[in-house]
């Protein structure tokens, strides 16, 4: 290589150059990836040359090769202790999930370390769960034992070898959902609350939005805009999902049950649906509430005309709204506003869409008499 002032780079062998920097000759080296580089102390070539010809490499200093230590032994109930202490922390859903983990655990055997954990263990588990349970019982607790060693392979490196997880064969959900309460009903289940404070309004909102009972329990005053609801997790509630936060559209009917309630309100930071404290109640003693004054009070169980739970009313919003007719939204845009991912269409269809009700037009309103006061949840394409 040469400039305009002559030559500044001459190769002698393989890794050994002379390199010109202002007016002094240097030689250049490379061995086993290390560079370096000296001054020859003159800006004649030929001496450059002879110099370099004489001059020693130096030998590199190699770091020496550390071995990785092993990991510890790890036994899996030893992991089920970490994970159930994770749990406590961090989830509120524990008493769901850990004792299909449990069950994998002792089926296992308990003392067997993490590392001997194999896609027979789990595909045995799997098949002894399937005698006498649904399908999606058996998936589900699959599901929960996948993410037990998948939290294990994510915290302890090497605890886990492979991916014992994968190719697991499991029973094909071949059931459809059951039906949909009808409009009749849910009108008369709405009417026999409307005497009661407070759940004849909590169970109209779920059956004009289609929330998550749990969603609206923890709905505060600060979440209502006018016609806009926020739906986003606070340090009272969490959400199920990273789509279940989401800000969606209400109609009239549901905006004035908000907004009466809110106006009431003294703190809007709490829960509209408060219980006396003013925390978020829990799902399973307003379902007793609910149950309990469809029945006539003293514990007795509604008639069958009235038997619903508060599930139901998500499962009838989604049938109403799949199903064609005015109130029909587009399948992606019916899973967005009810929390559910771009992805789980087939989902909504299978466990929340009654079947029968696509067969069917819907009715103008969902428990309306007529369409006046109510919107349209969400506008389709070329709609004004």
């Amino acid at each position: 290589m040469a400039d305009s002032s002559g030559i500044r780079r001459v190769k002698i062998q393989r890794g050994r150059h002379l390199v010109k920097r202002g007016e002094t000759w240097y030689l250049e080296t490379c061995s086993q990836g290390i560079q370096a580089r000296r001054s020859l102390d003159t800006g004649d070539l030929q001496e450059a040359t002879r110099r370099a010809a004489s001059a020693e490499i130096p030998t590199p200093v190699l770091k020496p090769v550390l071995k990785r230590k092993a990991p510890e032994a790890l036994s899996l109930e030893k992991a089920m202790e970490d994970y159930e202490a994770w749990y406590e922390r961090n989830n509120r859903t524990a008493w769901r999930a850990l004792p299909s983990v449990r069950w994998f655990v002792e089926s296992v055997g308990e003392e067997l370390d993490t590392r001997a954990v194999t896609r027979e263990h789990v595909q045995r588990f799997v098949t002894g769960r399937v005698d006498g349970r649904s399908a999606i019982t058996v998936r589900d607790d699959f599901a929960r034992v996948r993410a037990f060693l998948r939290w294990i392979a994510a915290r302890r490196d090497g605890a886990i070898v492979g991916t014992p997880w994968t190719g697991i064969e499991r029973p094909k959900a071949r059931s459809v959902t059951r039906e949909a309460p009808s409009a009749e009903k849910v009108k008369a289940v709405l009417a026999k609350l409307r005497s009661h404070p407070w759940l004849g309004d909590y169970c109209t909102v779920l059956a004009e939005t289609g929330m998550r009972p749990t969603e609206l329990l923890g709905l505060r005053g600060i979440d209502v805009r006018d016609k806009l609801c926020s739906i986003v997790p606070w340090e009272g509630r969490d959400l199920k999902s990273a789509w279940s936060k989401r800000v969606i559209e209400l109609n009239a009917t549901v905006q004035a049950i908000l907004t009466a309630r809110k106006e009431t309100m003294f703190d809007k930071t709490r829960p509209i649906f408060a219980n006396g404290a003013g925390e978020v109640y829990a799902e399973h003693s307003v379902l007793h509430y609910f149950q309990d004054w469809l029945g006539g009070g003293k514990l007795k169980k509604p008639p069958e005309s009235l038997r619903m739970t508060l599930y139901d009313f998500r499962h009838f919003f989604c049938s109403e709204h799949a199903a064609p007719g005015p109130q029909h939204m587009e399948i992606e845009a019916l899973a967005a506003y009810i929390g559910h991912s771009p992805a789980s269409t087939q989902t909504l269809l299978r466990w929340y869409a009654d079947q029968r009700a696509l067969r069917r037009g819907a009715p103008p309103t969902l428990v309306g008499e007529s369409k006046e006061g109510t919107v349209v949840l969400m506008k389709r394409p070329g709609e004004a």
